[in-house]
């Protein structure tokens, strides 16, 4: 408007006429009984809309992300599926155990059937470890007089030279309360001479990222690593879960210590990207279609 600046009189009248991307402004000024008509176009900003391209680019987002998640529910089923499976091959009928310790790899789960003598002498224990019950870790309870076995314990792992071969394997015979974690206070329980027994097939334990390492110097023994055990029993590197039923009256350790599982984080998986498809599907329609502005 510093144009105007050396203008003098009275505005009598002004027109605004828009035109795409300016404003017509036309004033009308009466000095000495004389008309004068100025004409000011004032630019108008254009606003900027992102191309077609970018739009439909930014579309696959949600579309990507809802059909990850409709993958998640398949492999969430499928997960399912394999760990019933697997239960189902604890529970099968045991067979013998196969001379050849290499088949075992393929047999995790699996009972077999095994007769030799236990030496208790080397035993060892691995823990502390919740008692399993029925497929589940019972939880640590905090009432002192609560229920010893739903507190924290100890596995007992104890050598087995089999009848047949005179190989040694090692047998997880099952749990024990802390309470008995001395050796005398079990005496009952250590079963001599040869027995026979069902056990689960096990391989070698992965250690999680912040467990301290096994301490064979210290007889500390936290998870299974079968490579280090039978280095150190000079052993077949073979673990048998023990199942049964536990031998009146003592019931110590108490068998079937096995935990059929595996890693299955495909539920929080599926919601998360669901969760993502709803949240940018809605922000595309926000921008795009309703021409609001993003949040």
């Amino acid at each position: 408007m510093s144009m105007l600046r050396g203008i003098s009189g009275i505005i009598k009248t002004y027109t605004v006429l828009s035109n795409k991307g300016s404003k017509n402004v036309i004033i009308n000024i009466t000095r000495a009984n004389k008309t004068f008509t100025h004409s000011i176009r004032v630019q108008t900003p254009k606003s900027k809309e992102p191309g077609e391209l970018i739009k439909w680019v930014l579309l696959m987002i949600p579309v990507t992300s809802f059909g990850l998640g409709c993958w998640q529910v398949y492999r969430l089923q499928w997960k399912l599926e394999l760990i019933d499976m697997l239960q189902a091959k604890s529970n099968s009928e045991p067979v013998p155990i196969p001379h050849d310790f290499k088949e075992l790899e393929k047999m995790e789960y699996r009972p077999v059937k095994v007769k030799g003598e236990f030496l208790h002498d080397k035993e060892i224990l691995i823990g502390p470890r919740a008692l399993i019950e029925n497929n589940v870790i019972l939880q640590r309870t905090g009432s002192l007089i609560s229920d010893p076995k739903k507190n924290q314990g100890w596995l007992v792992v104890t050598p087995f030279k089999l009848s047949d071969t005179g190989e040694i394997i090692l047998i997880n015979r099952g749990w024990i309360p802390q309470s008995l974690r001395p050796k005398e206070k079990r005496q009952p329980s250590m079963i001599k001479g040869e027995v026979e027994l069902t056990g689960v097939v096990r391989l070698t334990e992965v250690r999680s990222p912040f467990m301290p390492k096994n301490n064979p110097e210290k007889n500390s023994w936290l998870y299974r690593d079968l490579i280090q055990m039978s280095a150190y029993f000079d052993c077949a590197p073979v673990w048998l879960d023990a199942k049964g039923i536990p031998d009146p009256p003592e019931g110590w350790p108490l068998p079937n210590q096995t935990r059929v599982t595996m890693r299955n984080e495909h539920f929080s998986y599926l919601v998360t990207w669901y969760m993502l498809s709803a949240f940018t599907a809605v922000m595309w329609h926000r921008y795009f279609i309703r021409k609001l502005p993003l949040l």
